[in-house]
């Protein structure tokens, strides 16, 4: 039986795990689709009927991650609203220490500039639709000002904790900063302390 053939019905799944993890352990810039065709042991064009290019397969890759990351964001418990804000920054700065590589890809626009690819675009909102809908509880409950509006203050949430995940995972702020923490004094910077 020829090679892709045997492949058949698992060869994608197959070259997403693989390509995740030469992602995780060396970057985007290790992965190739004729790199992964000779890992799997298949031709280059049996991948490429599964990704009609590698930017198709790296924004898999993205999406994934903001697949991933949603969940992550979903595990914290939504009440009481202040130590939601505070946990989901918690769990956004752990995943991007946890997955640098991945979380450089999922945010590089020069890789995957954001329009082009319709899922990577969708997974990306999901994830960001959880921090604003936290938004939006913890200004209801009076832990953020309202004489601003929703849109701003995730704006400002998201770039403490984006700011945060790459001084983290470029090694900026040196080994002894704990990433967790820090992102928990981080979140309570952006609560004023109105409500207890």
């Amino acid at each position: 039986m020829p090679r892709d053939q045997y492949h058949h019905g698992d060869l994608a799944q197959q070259a997403r795990d693989t390509a995740r993890a030469v992602l995780d352990g060396h970057g985007d810039a290790s992965i190739s689709l004729r790199a992964l065709a000779r890992q799997l042991g298949v031709t280059p064009p049996a991948l490429y009927r599964h990704f009609s290019d590698r930017e198709t397969l790296l924004a898999e890759l993205a999406a994934d991650g903001f697949r991933q990351l949603t969940a992550a964001l979903h595990e914290v418990p939504p009440e009481p609203p202040r130590d939601a804000l505070i946990g989901i920054g918690v769990a956004y700065v752990h995943f991007a220490h946890q997955h640098p590589n991945c979380y450089r890809l999922m945010f590089g626009g020069g890789v995957l500039p954001r329009g082009v690819h319709s899922q990577l675009d969708d997974a990306g909102r999901a994830a960001f639709a959880v921090l604003e809908h936290t938004i939006c509880r913890a200004r209801d409950a009076g832990y953020l000002r309202n004489d601003h509006p929703v849109p701003q203050l995730t704006a400002a949430a998201w770039a403490l904790v984006h700011g945060l995940s790459l001084l983290c995972i470029d090694g900026h702020l040196g080994p002894q900063v704990m990433p967790d923490l820090l992102a928990a004094q981080l979140g309570a910077l952006l609560l004023d302390g109105t409500a207890r």
